[in-house]
């Protein structure tokens, strides 16, 4: 494993994560995990060197790598030696989970706003654990998740990780632009570092009782896009399953809804190469024909757009991140040379004046635009 340009290399070939949370040891899904397309999961060990290293190797068996998680062992240096040691060399081993939610606040001083209240697991309590990991393993990248979105925590946090994500599960409570802000915090907090988010695939707010909700797919492949829109490199969604505790297990929770993922993480997975590709210099002009531009929630506009530039041409990923439809036209940085672009996974093109694309969005659409450099 390596890192560059701000991507996970996997066999020296840029590698996107498709990552699931909670399918692996006692949730025992990492069969349907690994059916479904998903490439990394989040393994556990319950804190025994031989356990973790079964459940790396059950994920891979399994198609999938795995994040293999750290979570409450960074008080005990001695137990994380003995788990590197043994799993250091599994081929199944991806990265390395320090920590999830360490920014976490303390509930002490009340009197102080919640974001300037101590850390649960600050950044110099993590740094011997990080270090440890790194010299006894310098093949394998050393992961942390933080919460809340803050820029200033993931740049607190830098130090102590090679890839830094955040978690934002914004259904049905907050507006999905919540997604474009935290991918925003944590790509600069990164800086220059591989920049993850971890979104949402469960109901994740039992206290809403008949309100709570898992996202739609429509909902979930609008987060997935904006994400990646705003420079994320790497995926993980939360989670497959909930129980005990909360009543969540995805398979038998909406298995309807489960069987759509396998065109998510196939598409994703088709698509990686253009998804990571570096973005194209210039900015896409956007021209709100119809509908609501914004700027809008969490102070976006509504469509989110990047970029990139292909070995073929141009790859435009444009994202309506609210729940209105709208028509846009699109003005490319400059003409790309083709009469048309091909629109992914529609079965369609769109005619191109110059360096224009005009096109309708349903709410919550993606469409993806692959457009030849010269011409046809």
């Amino acid at each position: 494993m390596a890192i560059r340009d701000g991507r996970l290399l996997v066999n020296d070939r840029p590698f996107l994560p498709i990552g699931i949370y909670h399918a692996a040891h006692w949730h025992k899904g990492l069969r349907e995990a690994g059916e479904k397309g998903f490439n990394v999961v989040q393994t556990y060990g319950g804190g025994k060197p031989e356990e973790f290293r079964k459940d790396i190797d059950d994920a891979y068996a399994n198609g999938l790598y795995a994040a293999a998680a750290f979570n409450g062992l960074c008080d005990n240096p001695e137990v994380v030696e003995k788990i590197v040691r043994a799993c250091r060399d599994a081929p199944g081993l991806l990265v390395w989970l320090l920590e999830d939610e360490p920014n976490i606040r303390m509930p002490e001083p009340k009197e102080k706003p919640y974001a300037e209240r101590p850390f649960r697991l600050p950044p110099a309590k993590l740094k011997p654990i990080h270090d440890l990991v790194r010299r006894l393993d310098p093949a394998h990248p050393v992961w942390i998740n933080l919460a809340h979105g803050f820029l200033a925590d993931h740049q607190a946090y830098n130090p102590v990780a090679d890839i830094m994500s955040d978690d934002i599960y914004p259904v049905p409570e907050t507006a999905l632009a919540a997604v474009a802000a935290y991918a925003r915090s944590t790509v600069q907090g990164c800086a220059g570092k591989p920049a993850w988010l971890v979104l949402q695939m469960a109901p994740v707010r039992p206290q809403m009782g008949a309100k709570d909700r898992h996202p739609t797919m429509a909902e979930v492949r609008c987060m997935t896009y904006m994400a990646l829109a705003h420079g994320v490199t790497g995926l993980a969604y939360y989670s497959f399953n909930e129980r005990p505790g909360y009543d969540w297990r995805v398979t038998e929770s909406d298995p309807a809804y489960w069987a759509q993922w396998a065109d998510l993480t196939a598409e994703l997975s088709a698509l990686a190469p253009y998804l990571l590709a570096p973005e194209a210099e210039g900015q896409v002009k956007v021209e709100v024909l119809e509908g609501a531009g914004g700027p809008g929630e969490w102070g976006f506009p509504a469509l989110h757009l990047s970029l990139r530039r292909s070995t073929t041409g141009y790859f435009l990923i444009a994202v309506n991140g609210t729940a209105a439809p709208l028509r846009a036209r699109l003005t490319l940085p400059a003409a790309p040379g083709a009469a048309q672009a091909a629109v992914r996974l529609e079965n369609r093109v769109v005619d191109l004046r110059g360096p224009v694309v005009e096109d309708s969005f349903a709410p919550y659409a993606v469409h993806l635009y692959e457009i030849s450099a010269g011409k046809p």
